[in-house]
């Protein structure tokens, strides 16, 4: 392909356009090597996706305890518990949304 070329020993090439210190594709590169770098890289993105998701997770908790602190501690608020709407007051669920946005 332009812009690339092969160098037996992996060296250093330059490009058509000039460019020095791009690595050389070496033709004996394994599929084993292409295959780690493959499951690495896919890796990498479940990572980023999961830090998203937490990040995410984490501003939500931080929006509704910000809520939650301007309202009457007496006040009736809902709650999703494994899956069960359950009613509580405000006293009894912000504690327990801080100590969830300490563990995210």
């Amino acid at each position: 392909s332009p812009g690339r070329a092969l160098s037996p020993g992996g060296g250093v090439c330059v490009s058509p356009g000039g460019r020095r210190g791009v690595p050389a594709l070496s033709p004996s590169l394994s599929p084993q090597v292409v295959a780690r770098f493959n499951r690495l890289r896919q890796e990498q993105r479940g990572l980023a996706s999961k830090a998203a998701e937490l990040e995410l997770e984490l501003n939500e908790h931080s929006l509704v305890i910000e809520t939650l602190r301007e309202v009457d501690p007496t006040r009736k608020c809902y709650r999703m518990v494994g899956g069960i709407l359950v009613e509580r007051t405000v006293k009894e669920v912000l504690p327990a949304l801080e100590n969830n946005k300490e563990q995210v």
